[in-house]
């Protein structure tokens, strides 16, 4: 039975605005009710603290896609060396004209919006020799240490609280989940998901966004996982 579920936040219980889908809450609900729902999101960690407190899920969560380990209430641990993402957004930012999303508030990767060519970029960090890798959300593109994602992070949290792979659920739609999925038992993604992100998953719901994660939910109890 799973004890666990990673979630991710933006595209798999909102919409491509990043709008909270309505039923998404009663299906966190239900979650709740199971199993411990550890958000695994590339948002920030006030952010991610503050939707954990709303949807009433485990204080126990990953922000900045894997940088950023919260412990409960009073613990929050560092996975990533700030000054990495911060030399490699210089060497691009002489290339390409980036722009900086919440940078306030981050505190172990940078965000910039996708106007460039993430693919050439991230060849350039290579060529560069930095351990820095660049990843697109479908949202934003994460400026982050090369060995810092959400599935070392799912793994630590694993290891902590004493949960097996086969105890361990994961739901997402990015390219940034891919690692989660993993390590966890359990895979499932929302239609609205990468194609890298489907063929790693056990269940893909026919639904996007928001209404896929209601479904992929339904399926779980359905079929006795949860």
């Amino acid at each position: 039975m799973i004890r666990a579920v990673a979630l991710d936040i933006d595209g798999t219980i909102t919409d491509e605005k990043r709008h909270l889908f309505p039923k998404a809450l009663e299906a966190i609900s239900r979650l709740n009710s199971r199993a411990q729902v550890i958000l695994a999101t590339g948002n920030v960690h006030c952010f991610t603290r503050a939707v954990a407190v709303m949807l009433g899920t485990s204080r126990t969560f990953i922000a900045e896609n894997g940088g950023i380990i919260s412990w409960g209430e009073g613990e929050m641990e560092l996975l990533s060396d700030p000054a990495v993402c911060q030399e490699a957004y210089r060497r691009l930012n002489e290339v390409y004209p980036l722009s900086k999303m919440d940078s306030r508030y981050r505190i172990t990767d940078l965000v910039v919006e996708g106007n460039f060519n993430v693919a050439k970029a991230a060849s350039l960090l290579e060529a560069w020799g930095l351990e820095a890798d660049l990843v697109d959300s479908g949202f934003a593109v994460h400026i982050k240490e090369r060995k810092v994602n959400k599935g070392r992070a799912l793994r630590l949290v694993m290891d902590r609280l004493g949960l097996r792979r086969d105890e361990v659920a994961a739901v997402g739609d990015s390219i940034s989940d891919l690692p989660m999925f993993r390590v966890a038992g359990f895979r499932a993604a929302v239609a609205n998901g990468v194609p890298e992100l489907k063929a790693e998953s056990d269940f893909v719901s026919d639904l996007e966004f928001g209404p896929g994660f209601c479904d992929i939910v339904d399926y779980m109890v359905d079929e006795k996982i949860l």
